[in-house]
């Protein structure tokens, strides 16, 4: 039985390990999955196959490795952290790369083969049961990413008369204090990820909250096609990625400007939403037509 290893950091949220599990279990049966998220001392030789969701591996080691890079590094010194890690991580086997853009920013010249994997759809998210709206607004998944989660919910709670939010996720120091005992805002701290599509039933817009900057506006939003799959209209901040997800899906997400202004009841009461299906991004076909897998055939 071949033995393969996925090394991971534990407080980084990563859904798609669960479904590499869930896919390996299906067509895979043979191949033995652990997953390890001390870095310091496992023994890679150990293991046939030895997966790191990188980060940094300096040992490399293992009959057959994989680096797989989901983002880019974040600021600040976002380029010099990407620059470190081309330069120092050991050579694998073969790269997985959640898009073009991020294997372009790291630049790896050698020979290794690419291999590229965006995000997919739990299919938990396609056969949610409709419940009572107790929120306007959810927002599930990152509340680390500046200010502008703040910015977001004050003017939300301030400016959309009479609305609730629901924050689902860890929130960073002085967020929860900042809106404790404000009858708009609750927070559900991080839950498993097995509920939050029933969460996700429960409020009648998904909010996606994501500065314009890099890396963050390149980067594939799995909430937002969670909320699509869900059938939930997308209230979204403007910046890169939202843009090619309407162009790609034919989705029509309501946009916030930059100062929030346009973000009202009434404004949002009177726009056409488009909500497409996202059948064709379940995790099962994205990893299928990704090939990452092709190696254990």
């Amino acid at each position: 039985m071949t033995k393969l290893l996925f090394v991971r950091q534990p407080q980084v949220y990563l859904p798609e390990v669960q479904a590499y599990k869930a896919y390996l279990a299906k067509h895979f049966p043979d191949v033995n999955v652990l997953e390890y998220t001390d870095l310091e001392i496992f023994n890679a030789g150990d293991y046939d196959v030895v997966w790191h969701f990188m980060g940094l591996d300096f040992k490399g080691g293992g009959n057959y490795l994989v680096h797989e890079y989901n983002s880019l590094s974040t600021p600040p010194l976002a380029r010099l952290k990407n620059k470190v890690k081309k330069l120092v991580n050991a050579k694998p086997d073969r790269r997985v790369f959640l898009n073009q853009t991020v294997s372009e920013a790291f630049g790896f010249k050698d020979e290794v083969p690419v291999f590229y994997r965006d995000m997919g759809v739990d299919e938990a998210f396609y056969n949610v049961e409709k419940s009572e709206q107790d929120y306007d607004f959810i927002c599930v998944g990152g509340l680390n990413r500046g200010p502008i989660i703040r910015q977001m919910i004050a003017h939300i709670v301030d400016q959309v008369d009479g609305a609730t939010i629901l924050l689902v996720g860890d929130a960073p120091d002085g967020l929860q204090e900042r809106f404790i005992g404000n009858v708009g805002v609750s927070f559900c701290g991080r839950v498993d990820y097995a509920d939050v599509p029933a969460l996700m039933a429960r409020a009648k817009y998904g909010l996606n909250i994501m500065p314009d900057v890099k890396p963050f506006n390149v980067q594939t939003s799995t909430k937002a096609m969670e909320y699509a799959a869900v059938g939930m209209p997308i209230v979204s901040t403007d910046y890169q990625w939202i843009r090619s997800f309407e162009e790609q899906y034919g989705a029509k997400c309501f946009r916030i400007s930059p100062d929030f202004s346009n973000l009202t009841r009434e404004n949002l009461e009177s726009f056409e939403f488009v909500t497409p299906e996202m059948q064709g991004v379940s995790w099962d076909n994205v990893i299928e037509d990704s090939k990452i897998f092709d190696f254990l055939r």
